[in-house]
C-alpha cells in the first residue's frame, strides 16, 4: 500500500526529531522558551552575561553575533551616576526569548516572584542574592521552574544544591573558586611588608549569614599567621560603610579589607570611593575594579574568579534544560580559574612600591 506524501512527510519529521542532533544543531521547540535572567548590582552588568549570550548563540538558540542581542538586553552599557543606564531589556528571538533584569538588592525577591507568575521556562540567576530569591520563589511542587545559577559563593555550603555531583531539586549551574580570603590577605602582606602588624579596616556584613561566618574564621586564622590585625567593623549598606570609615582616624589602619561577599557584590563603588578619599589601598574581587580606564581611583589589586568561562559553562546548562534535561540530573560545574590583577598606577598614587616578585605574579598588570 502506498502512503500519501503528507503521511510520509510527517513520519520524516518524527524520525528527524527523534535523532537528537542528527538533523540539525538548531533547537526547534514547539513554542519559544522564555528565560528570565536576573542579577543584583545596578552599577554593572556581569562580564559572564556576554559569554553566556555568546555561547547560547553558538549552541543554535539565535543566529548571528551576540552583540545585537546584548544591545537589546543591556543597551550600550553606559552608566548614569554609577548605575547602568538600561536595567532591563528583552530579546525576542525565533527560538528563544531572554528577559534581562538588573536589580537593586531589595528587588530580587519580587522579581523572582514575577518570573514565577509569568511562568517563564527557566530562570538564570547571577550571584548570591538573586540565586537565593530564585530558589525561594521556585521552592515546592507548585512552582517547579528550573534555575541555572552563576557565581554563588559556595552552593553546597549555602544549601543551594545537595552536592556538586548530585544537585537535587531544581537548581544547578556553574560557579568559580570559593572566596580566596586567605590569599587576599597574603597579597596584602606581600605588597605592604611593613609595618608590623599590618592593620586593615575589615568590613563585615553579618546579615550575610551564610557566607560571612566561615570566611571570617578563615580570615582570622590567616591574619594571625601573617601578622595582620583585622580592625573589624560591621556594615551592610552604604550608610553603615561610611560610618565604618569614619570610626577609624587618620593613620589608624594601613588598608581596607572587604570580607563579606555581599559587600563586594553590592557596595564596591562606595567602598572604592571612601578608600580613595582616605588614601587607603583596598582589594576587589574583579579585575574591572582595578583597571584605571574603568575606575580612576580603583582598587589596588583584585583576586577573584575569571568570570567569563562561568558564563560559557552556564549556557550549556541552559541548553540542556531547554532540550529536556532535569536540573537534578546535571552535576554543577566549578570553574576554578583565579585572576590576580594589580594596578601599578594606583600603587604609585598611594606611595606604595610593589615588590617585583609580586608584580610577576599578577596578570593583568595595569601600568
Amino acid at each position: 500500500m502506498k502512503m500519501p506524501r503528507t503521511v510520509l512527510g510527517l513520519l520524516g519529521v518524527v524520525l528527524c526529531a527523534g535523532l537528537v542532533g542528527a538533523c540539525s544543531n538548531t533547537p526547534a521547540p514547539d513554542s519559544v522558551p522564555r528565560v528570565g535572567v536576573m542579577h543584583v548590582g545596578t552599577d554593572h552588568n556581569p562580564p559572564s552575561l556576554m559569554t553566556l549570550v555568546t555561547a547560547l548563540g553558538d549552541l543554535g538558540w539565535f543566529d548571528g553575533p551576540a552583540a545585537p542581542v546584548m544591545q537589546q538586553l543591556i543597551g550600550d552599557g553606559e552608566r548614569i551616576n554609577g548605575r547602568e543606564q538600561q536595567l532591563q531589556g528583552e530579546y525576542d528571538g525565533q527560538r528563544i526569548a531572554l528577559i534581562w533584569r538588573n536589580l537593586e538588592k531589595n528587588q530580587a525577591a519580587a522579581q523572582a516572584g514575577e518570573f514565577v507568575r509569568e511562568r517563564v521556562d527557566l530562570i538564570v540567576a547571577f550571584e548570591d542574592t538573586s540565586i537565593a530569591a530564585a530558589q525561594a520563589a521556585t521552592a515546592g511542587p507548585a512552582n517547579p521552574i528550573p534555575v541555572v545559577f552563576l557565581h554563588p559563593s559556595d552552593p553546597v555550603r549555602d544549601g543551594v544544591i545537595g552536592s556538586v555531583a548530585h544537585p537535587g531539586g531544581n537548581l544547578t549551574g556553574a560557579f568559580g573558586a570559593r572566596d580566596p580570603v586567605a590569599k587576599q590577605l597574603e597579597h596584602y602582606r606581600e605588597i605592604l611588608p611593613g609595618p608590623q602588624p599590618l592593620r586593615l579596616l575589615t568590613l563585615i556584613d553579618r546579615t550575610d549569614a551564610l557566607a560571612t561566618p566561615p570566611l571570617e574564621n578563615e580570615a582570622k586564622l590567616a591574619a594571625g599567621k601573617l601578622g595582620i590585625e583585622l580592625v573589624e567593623r560591621e556594615a551592610s549598606d552604604d550608610r553603615s560603610i561610611e560610618a565604618a570609615f569614619q570610626s577609624v582616624g587618620p593613620g589608624a589602619v594601613n588598608g581596607v579589607f572587604t570580607l563579606s561577599p555581599s559587600l563586594r557584590l553590592n557596595n564596591s563603588p562606595k567602598i572604592l570611593e571612601l578608600a580613595a578619599a582616605a588614601n587607603l589601598p583596598v582589594q576587589a574581587h574583579r579585575k574591572e575594579w582595578v583597571d584605571p580606564k574603568q575606575h580612576d581611583k580603583g582598587a589596588l589589586f583584585s583576586l577573584g574568579v575569571d568570570l567569563a568561562p562561568v558564563g560559557t559553562a552556564a549556557a550549556r546548562f541552559v541548553d540542556s534544560i531547554l532540550r529536556g534535561s532535569k536540573p537534578e540530573d546535571l552535576p554543577a560545574q566549578e570553574v576554578p580559574k583565579i585572576e590576580f590583577a594589580l594596578s601599578l598606577k594606583r600603587a604609585a598614587e598611594l606611595g606604595i612600591t610593589v615588590p617585583a616578585d609580586v608584580v610577576e605574579q599578577a596578570d593583568p598588570v595595569y601600568p
